[in-house]
């Protein structure tokens, strides 16, 4: 099941006030690596500046279900205030919990690489691919060859 959640940022919070919205909505007390959430704070603050996520959700997959989480920015987010639906669930409370947020392809490379370092569980995609899309496996895939005469040859 996919649950989503609009949360307002900028100008209604700044952006390290939406992310402490977004960890206080997706943790509890059986959170489990809750500690990569605040090692990521400064990566993820970034690419919530840059807006990708109004657009394109910050994706966390924990649990039985998907919890996808728009950022909302600018006259809406003052009209869409500072209240945020709870969840019915920690989606942070299996050990198999995962997140990935979307940035411009200029920051991808150093943004993969301070999460990769401090918060494993999350990553960042271009916000012009799919999340988990890597364009060098499509290249290596692309250049596959097939000798379709090989099955009639034996």
């Amino acid at each position: 099941m996919k649950i989503r959640r609009d949360i307002a940022s900028l100008p209604a919070r700044t952006t390290k006030e939406t992310w402490g919205a977004i960890v206080k909505l997706i943790t509890g007390a059986d959170s489990v690596d809750a500690e990569q959430l605040e090692a990521a704070a400064s990566v993820v603050c970034s690419a919530i500046a840059d807006e990708h996520s109004a657009t394109v959700p910050i994706v966390l997959k924990g649990g039985a279900s998907r919890l996808v989480v728009y950022t909302v920015h600018g006259a809406d987010a003052m009209e869409l205030g500072l209240a945020v639906d709870k969840l019915s669930w920690n989606p942070t409370a299996s050990d198999e919990w995962t997140m990935t947020v979307p940035c411009s392809d200029e920051d991808l490379g150093w943004m993969s690489k301070a999460l990769k370092e401090r918060a494993p569980r999350i990553t960042v995609h271009d916000v012009n691919e799919k999340p988990g899309a890597d364009p060098e496996s499509a290249r290596k895939v692309a250049d596959v060859e097939i000798d379709w005469t090989a099955l009639e040859k034996s």
